[in-house]
């Protein structure tokens, strides 16, 4: 092999790093020139390195440079010299990396001095984040491979210049980097190149706070290195920590926990994704393994020299010792070195340092520890005007806290809306429903500190407000038809087909194994592409409790909101221009209710015997107290914490007589309120295998030959969504399945499979009120923070007016009869509770039929 070829095959090694080894093993290590055997060694040396064998990958660096001596060439010395050093610094010995790096300086010059000046850049840029330093070595290079016209090495210090923009905030000169670079790549056809540049603007996004464009830039490029056969460590961690932003802290554990047993990895990429293993065990709740990780890497970094790095991993494990408890004063001493090494390096995870300090001074009695815990509250108050949302939000929260300490109420309220609105607007950058939901976690802190000072302050309107402003706002504006692109509507016809697959395999006893297999591939492709899709930008506003009590008033109504503060159940009674507060009890002690209540519901419905009017009388107690005794004639709108709204509500004594609804959130009342139908259409679909056979749409038919029926092979998904569309009342029988792993894959059974709920998104006009007859197909998930996902909650968030559902197990021949009284009800103009009230009446002296009936509930109006 010529020289020009071997400096070629050394040049582009990693546009296919097995091959050139390979080509270098075999046709320049055994060469009798020192100079192209020692090319040989060299290309050998960095594929071990880019395989994690570190000693083999040294031993062979160390024998090319051996041979450079011997070529008498000072560039071929230099240019091994400077690989040798960057390998010795990425496998953690950094002061030796340096010093062999700072000795090929000065025995090079021209192209291979280019080429010294980028690896020394990686080194000292993100080893050390040096990022100036890093900055003035790619100055010096980038003209000389424009020069030379070396596209490979110009477009690696592209993107390590990029990477440097993007550390020192210059996002629109990081982004012009990485453009630059991938263009580059193109040009040549470097795959990983091109790879590494989508994966880098994909993290600018993410540092913009574009959070979908990041997520679809992180996918592609994840696609493009799948493609090539290789893994990106820096690109897993990103993505965790993007899927940890949008609130999906298991799929984030999952991504690093099998790339981090994958493959061997390289000392700084080991520690570099544990400390994503740690961030994402501790959002997932095992703090146990989130201290192991962090321990962990903290050790590593430290032997690496990566003290900068070192901070994110050392806060981890600190925050996961303060989950699990223990002893304030030896956390709070952690606490005091973590803060001091974060300043000193300059850490961007200062403020979050500075805010686990403060929480465990709060813990530690000492007039110190109380001085220690204002100061560094004040110190990351600054971060309420950074950058991104998160940050700003840490900001909010910290002067929030240090307003509490100050006894200022009122600040704190204003400090945890404003961190609220930068959620909010974050929120709004995602255009799916889950992703909107899951993300409220976030938020919980601001809102429970919010909540927690408007108790104290004994204003029952400013209770009910904070009560609000943090409740099913994923589902306070109602979200437009979402078009799906052209391979999500693919992949949801083949998750269809595969369904049908699966239930005829399950019908004749054949394996299923694969089939489910591919149901879950295609589920997670639709998830993940819907992931991308971009908000409006369109915040909910904050209840107007003036408008709430004018609203209330001229429909006769009561609201009966219950919020949860520190474990503690309230009621908030809001009717006749005022507000109530009341004080309930324990929540563990009203969810025993609920849960003793349906489990009544349940046996009721089967035809035994059973204790119904206690169980109704005593989820009363536990959910309201005294709350709803001066009620009146008037009707009632419950709304429930996200983990109370499948309550039978029928069942209350208080309530079992009059006309009253549900509602996740009093803001969605109001706006279902003002809903009004376009038109009289009634639809009325039948799915198949019900127990009953949709036993009440023949029934209710009769009654209403106006009504339009698809029923038997005419109830497609495609027929069903094309008369769903604009409908005024639409009734669904048909199996419902919630799917509390992914409550957006819940369905309704048709004809050809499962109508999902990402199905129903495409729907330009949702019907105005829905009936779903069928067990259980009104469940919804609590997710995030107050919030709520399911076919019921999909169907309200698009902006339909009111649903009925049941709760329970419900006996078909009952609820035919329920459901005829109920039909009966509408056609005369009563409204839903009206209708379910009308029901309940029919159903009374039949145990099983008044079961039934109080299974059923109204979300909405």
């Amino acid at each position: 092999m010529h020289r020009d070829e071997a400096e070629e095959l050394l040049r582009t090694l990693f546009s296919d790093p097995a091959a050139a080894g390979a080509r270098a093993l075999a046709q320049l290590v055994p060469d009798a020139d020192p100079y192209l055997s020692s090319i040989g060694h060299q290309v050998v040396g960095i594929v071990l390195r880019e395989e994690a064998k570190a000693e083999e990958s040294l031993a062979s660096l160390r024998t090319a440079l051996r041979l450079a001596r011997r070529s008498g060439d000072s560039d071929r010395v230099g240019d091994v010299r400077a690989t040798l050093g960057a390998t010795l610094a990425r496998l953690g010995r950094v002061g030796e990396g340096m010093a062999q790096l700072d000795r090929a300086s000065e025995e090079v010059s021209g192209l291979a001095l280019a080429r010294l000046l980028v690896r020394r850049a990686l080194v000292v840029g993100f080893v050390l984040a040096r990022y100036e330093d890093s900055m003035d070595d790619l100055r010096r290079a980038l003209p000389i491979f424009a020069e030379e016209g070396d596209r490979v090495w110009e477009g690696r210090a592209r993107n390590l210049q990029g990477l440097a923009h993007a550390a020192v905030g210059e996002l629109e000169q990081a982004t012009a980097a990485f453009e630059e670079s991938a263009r580059l790549a193109e040009l040549d056809d470097h795959a990983t190149a091109v790879a590494t540049a989508v994966h880098n603007l994909g993290w600018v996004a993410r540092v913009t706070d574009d959070l979908p464009l990041a997520l679809a830039r992180y996918a592609e490029a994840s696609e493009r290195f799948d493609a090539i056969g290789e893994t990106s460590t820096d690109l897993v961690a990103d993505r965790c920590d993007a899927y940890l932003a949008s609130g999906l802290a298991a799929e984030a554990l999952v991504v690093v926990e099998e790339v981090l047993t994958s493959r061997p990895l390289l000392p700084p990429e080991r520690a570099d994704l544990l400390v994503a293993v740690a961030d994402a065990a501790l959002a997932a709740g095992d703090a146990d393994r989130a201290v192991a990780a962090a321990d962990e890497a903290s050790r590593l970094m430290k032997a690496q020299g990566r003290h900068t790095y070192r901070v994110r991993a050392d806060l981890l494990a600190l925050s996961g010792r303060a989950v699990r408890g223990g002893d304030g004063a030896p956390l709070l001493r952690r606490a005091e070195r973590l803060i001091g090494s974060a300043r000193e390096v300059g850490a961007q995870e200062l403020p979050q340092a500075l805010m686990l300090g403060a929480r465990l001074a709060r813990h530690v009695r000492s007039a110190r520890a109380a001085g220690l815990a204002d100061a560094w509250l004040a110190e990351a108050s600054s971060s309420r005007h950074a950058s991104t949302s998160a940050e700003r939000a840490l900001g909010w929260l910290a002067h929030a806290r240090r307003s509490e300490l100050s006894g200022d109420q009122g600040a704190v309220l204003r400090a945890c809306d404003r961190g609220l609105v930068a959620l909010d607007e974050h929120s709004a950058t995602f255009g799916s429903q889950e992703l909107r939901a899951l993300s409220s976690g976030h938020g919980s802190e601001l809102a429970e500190l919010g909540a927690r000072t408007a108790l104290a302050s004994r204003d029952a309107r400013q209770l009910l407000r904070w009560s609000e402003r943090w409740r099913a706002t994923a589902l306070a504006l109602p979200s437009g038809a979402a078009e799906h692109d052209p391979a999500t509507t693919a992949d949801l016809a083949a998750l269809r087909a595969q369904h049908q697959r699966l239930a005829e395999a399950a019908a004749e006893g054949a394996p299923t194994d694969r089939l489910r297999a591919r149901v879950t591939r295609l589920e997670q492709s639709v998830r993940q592409r819907l992931f991308h899709l971009r908000g409006s930008g369109e915040t909910a506003s904050a209840l107007d409790v003036r408008q709430l009590l004018d609203a209330l008033s001229e429909d006769d109504t009561t609201l009966v909101e219950l919020t949860e503060v520190d474990g503690e159940l309230h009621a908030l009674v809001a009717a006749r221009g005022r507000v109530r507060h009341l004080h309930v009890g324990p929540a563990a002690t009203a969810a025993k209710a609920v849960d003793f209540s349906l489990f009544t519901l349940r046996q009721a419905s089967r035809g035994r015997r059973t204790q119904v009017e206690v169980a109704g009388s005593r989820l009363q107690q536990a959910l309201f107290g005294t709350a709803l005794d001066r009620l009146g004639e008037s009707r009632v709108v419950v709304s429930g914490t996200s983990t109370l709204q499948g309550v039978p509500w029928g069942l209350l004594p208080a309530l079992a007589d009059r006309p009253f609804s549900s509602t996740p959130s009093a803001r969605l009342w109001l706006r279902a309120r003002r809903s009004t139908a376009e038109g009289d259409r009634r639809v009325l679909l039948v799915g198949p295998g019900l127990g009953s056979g949709g036993a009440e749409v023949p029934a209710v038919a009769a009654q209403d030959p106006a009504a339009e029926v698809l029923d038997g092979s005419e109830a497609t998904v495609a027929a069903s969504l094309a008369a769903l569309d604009g409908a005024s009342l639409a009734h669904v029988a048909a199996h419902g399945h919630f799917r509390e792993d992914s409550p957006l894959f819940s369905s309704l059974t048709l004809a050809d499979g499962p109508l999902l709920v990402h199905d129903l998104q495409r729907l330009e006009r949702p019907p105005h009120r829905v009936v779903l007859s069928a067990c259980e197909s009104g469940v919804m998930a609590p997710v995030g923070d107050q919030e709520l996902l399911g076919l019921a909650a999909a169907l309200l968030s698009m902006g339909t007016a009111g649903v009925v559902s049941s709760l329970a197990e419900v006996d078909d021949a009952a609820t035919v009869e329920v459901m005829v009284a109920l039909h009966a009800s509408l056609r005369s103009g009563g409204g839903l509770g009206d209708a379910l009230l009308a029901a309940r009446r029919s159903a009374a002296g039949d145990p099983v039929l008044a079961a039934t009936a109080a299974s059923f509930t109204v979300l909405g109006v």
